[in-house]
């Protein structure tokens, strides 16, 4: 734990901040007499993913010619969808 005056931690506050994200408490004084504190924030942990978590959850025909109207809706997407009209468009081949 730091104790600090209030004049020394405006003057040095970047310092203070960067003891408080090191874990460290602050007890802030006003003429040596305690009227704050500042501890840091708990921090959520970060999920991190799993390799391999999705393995085996989608079935693909290795065909594209098999491909069912509604495996195509998946890949192509649906002509409804307002985002379509933000895909790159395919060119047309000419006969």
């Amino acid at each position: 734990m730091i104790k600090a005056n209030l004049h020394e931690i405006k003057a040095q506050l970047s310092k203070y901040v960067e003891l408080i994200e090191g874990g460290e408490v602050v007890v802030i004084c006003k003429r040596n007499v305690p009227v704050a504190e500042i501890r840091p924030l708990a921090q959520k942990k970060k999920k991190q993913p799993a390799l391999g978590w999705a393995e085996e959850k989608l079935q693909i025909n290795a065909n594209v010619k098999d491909f069912s109207k509604e495996d195509l809706l998946q890949w192509e997407g649906d002509e409804n969808d307002p985002l379509q009209k933000y895909a790159p468009k395919t060119p047309r081949k000419k006969k």
